[in-house]
């Protein structure tokens, strides 16, 4: 009966020593799901802690598409800038963030698609790459300077002012359609914008890099559109083809010479006869004018002749119409015989 129960207290002994080493392991050593519980734990701690950072400021941070970077490494600084209400400290900070490694040809330029920009500022930034907008692709060069595309308009503006301010009427350079930047290797180089062409509606532009002797290296192209608003005379009211263009048929209207034909009528001159039909407030051109006849066909005038010291005088009959400067033929209405005359007004002409 004893031997029974000391084997029954033998037993239980083991079994508490048992369930004592047990408890000792699992105190000591968590169980890997306890652990990655914790972990995650942390990490959501870590990431809440860096959201309710960045939700402090409203701020993107925007990737150039070209850029020039200085020294071995490309910087946040030099590829980016803030857009929204970051603070200076924080961007002053961002700034400084060593990317990756620079090109490394100087003044060569190289380009980064869209995937591998995306995949290297995660690796560079973490969670800041989320607040990154990417271009289609980035553009960097070791060295020498970029010229951006608000630079290249100011550059046009600049050169084409003088010029536009010699037209008639009011001028208006619009719609620029210019590189979104050009990179320039070295000091010695200079970008410079050739001569071009001003006159209204889309203006052709080329833009050149030289070298300080005046080489041209390279040779970029763009263009910018130039509205020039004129008044200009225009029908008062419908006219024939035939009509003579009176003073008080005249109206003024102002239109852009862009989208006009070059050859509008200044007003000057005259008398005039329209040779095609004009719609009311339609703009005049030259084409749609010839001086009034002076002289009509079938009118008997003189015909003289002044040539070397011998001066004559017939009368002959128009043969056509003709205004005044016009060679016209007439007929001598004795002899019948035709002869070819100068309109000097509207009774004579002087023969050739």
């Amino acid at each position: 009966m004893e031997q029974t129960k000391e084997k029954i207290y033998s037993h239980e002994f083991d079994i508490f020593c048992l369930l004592l080493i047990f408890s000792f392991f699992a105190l000591c050593f968590p169980s890997k799901t306890h652990a990655a519980q914790a972990y995650s734990t942390s990490n959501s701690v870590e990431s809440e802690r860096q959201s309710q950072a960045l939700s402090q400021d409203v701020w993107r941070l925007k990737i150039y598409e070209a850029a020039i970077v200085r020294g071995d490494k490309v910087l946040l600084g030099e590829i980016a800038e803030p857009l929204g209400t970051i603070s200076p400290e924080k961007w002053q900070e961002l700034a400084k963030k060593e990317l990756w490694d620079s090109p490394p040809q100087l003044g060569k330029a190289y380009k980064i698609s869209k995937a591998n920009l995306k995949n290297a500022l995660q690796s560079a930034l973490g969670m800041y790459a989320d607040s990154c907008l990417l271009p289609n692709s980035l553009v960097l060069q070791k060295g020498g300077d970029i010229v951006r595309e608000d630079t290249l308009r100011q550059m046009v503006v600049q050169y084409l002012t003088p010029q536009m301010n010699k037209l008639a009427g009011r001028s208006e350079l619009t719609d620029f359609r210019l590189p979104p930047y050009i990179f320039v290797s070295s000091r010695s180089q200079e970008l410079v914008l050739e001569k071009a062409i001003v006159e209204p509606g889309r203006i052709a532009l080329r833009f050149a890099i030289q070298e300080i002797d005046g080489k041209v290296l390279q040779r970029f192209t763009g263009t910018a559109f130039l509205n020039v608003w004129v008044d200009t005379p225009a029908a008062g009211k419908p006219l024939a083809k035939g009509d003579t263009l009176y003073q008080q048929d005249i109206v003024y209207k102002k239109v852009n010479l862009a989208y006009e034909r070059a050859d509008l009528w200044d007003g000057k001159g005259g008398p005039w006869q329209v040779i095609r039909p004009l719609g009311a407030n339609e703009a005049i051109s030259t084409t749609d004018l010839k001086p009034l006849s002076a002289i009509k066909k079938g009118e008997k005038i003189t015909l003289v002749y002044d040539k070397g010291g011998i001066h004559l005088s017939v009368l002959v009959e128009a043969m056509e119409d003709g205004a005044l400067g016009d060679t016209i033929l007439v007929r001598n209405l004795d002899s019948k015989k035709q002869i070819y005359g100068k309109v000097q007004d509207q009774n004579t002409v002087l023969a050739k």
